[in-house]
């Protein structure tokens, strides 16, 4: 037993360490959500013995160029020093964020020059805590490729709760069992449910109002004042999904896709969606667990995830989440929520090839690409 304890307080301090978080928000983390109450010099001491450095001076610069242009070569090319920086923090790799500087600017001067600071005016926002309200909307610069996303952001943390590349998102029950899952996930409902005037938020909205009791707690604004997921679908755009445009284009121009063939576009589905989503999964973890800065707007310092779990650190509202029975959870999926038919004849003949043919499911996209151009042979018996 104290072996497996061990065990599991060297995981989490590890994992919390090379995510970012501060001294204090370790100690909150462990006592909070683990049940482990130790002190400040004790906590220090295990990072020592760990091997765990903030400012490593001791790394291996080629392991370093290594990682960043395999990052370089794919969706992670769209970020800034910083976005790479903390996710070599996540991967283990401690280096200090001037060499990443460097070396991005040495590897990729042009992308660099592209993402010079822009000016944004921004107006003010006003949200007292964490489950204050949830911002959700649909993303559709995938959607001409066949890969719609929809996600929802907290208001006050900035945490993303989800991010889930779908078959539609413009269905009111895909949306619907999205806010499900979260609610079931995080313990609740928020105050308020922010949404745009999409009849896929219809089903979503009802719901929540019923779990609230209270029809003024959902809130129809245009999606320029939805401005919590507005804002984050452009730093999505800029970081990850400019590069996935720009892959499924190049395959158009070179005429290895046609987006008019149901075919061709069922087996890109096939293809790309599971590694579209590991990707999405990625940012969404990267996101909320980097460090958001100070600036001269009314906003709150802070990582995210910091911010949505230990609220009273950072001087905001806690415990804003609305409690949802079970039998009001179960009544809404079960008579409320339409199941989605999963049938798809192409996709039950691509899973049936992959079967047959003894095919593994790739981790990387041009492996992915390569299972793609395979299965469009077998179906049109090309050789």
């Amino acid at each position: 037993m104290a072996q497996e304890y061990n065990d599991n307080y060297k995981e989490y301090v590890c994992d919390y360490f090379k995510k970012g978080f501060k001294y204090e928000e370790i100690l909150l983390f462990l006592r909070n959500y683990h049940d482990l109450n130790i002190s400040m010099p004790t906590l220090k001491r295990r990072v020592k013995a760990y091997g765990l450095k903030r400012r490593n001076t001791d790394y291996d610069i080629d392991l370093v160029r290594k990682e960043i242009r395999r990052l370089l070569d794919g969706p992670g090319c769209m970020g800034g020093y910083r976005h790479v920086w903390h996710t070599l923090q996540r991967n283990g790799i401690g280096v200090p964020r001037q060499v990443v500087q460097k070396v991005l600017k040495e590897l990729d001067p042009e992308g660099t020059a592209e993402r010079r600071a822009r000016v944004l005016k921004r107006r003010n926002y006003c949200n007292i805590g964490p489950n204050y309200a949830w911002h959700c909307d649909g993303y559709d610069k995938l959607k001409p490729f066949g890969f719609p996303i929809h996600g929802c952001i907290d208001g006050w943390s900035r945490k993303v709760l989800w991010l889930t590349v779908t078959r539609s998102n413009n269905s009111p029950h895909n949306v619907a069992t999205y806010y499900l899952d979260a609610v079931q996930k995080f313990g609740g409902c928020p105050n308020k449910l922010v949404t745009d005037l999409g009849t896929e938020n219809g089903t979503m909205a009802a719901i929540h109002c019923f779990f609230r009791d209270d029809l003024n707690s959902h809130k129809y604004v245009p999606s320029t004042r939805n401005q919590r997921i507005e804002c984050w679908w452009s730093y999505l755009r800029k970081s990850r999904t400019t590069w996935w445009i720009n892959l499924f284009k190049d395959l158009e121009e070179q005429d290895i896709f046609n987006r008019a063939s149901e075919l061709e576009s069922e087996c890109l589905w096939f293809c790309f969606a599971p590694l579209l989503q590991q990707d999405l999964d990625e940012i969404v973890d990267h996101w909320n667990t980097h460090l958001i800065r100070k600036s001269r707007h009314d906003t709150i310092s802070g990582r995210p995830d910091s911010l949505y779990y230990l609220t009273e650190h950072h001087g905001g509202v806690p415990n804003l989440i609305c409690t949802v029975q079970d039998t009001e959870m179960q009544y809404a999926r079960s008579l409320v929520v339409e199941s989605a038919n999963e049938n798809n004849d192409y996709q039950d003949y691509f899973r049936y090839t992959m079967s047959t043919c003894g095919l593994l499911r790739p981790n990387d996209w041009k492996e992915v690409l390569i299972l793609y151009k395979e299965l469009i042979k077998c179906a049109k018996n090309e050789p």
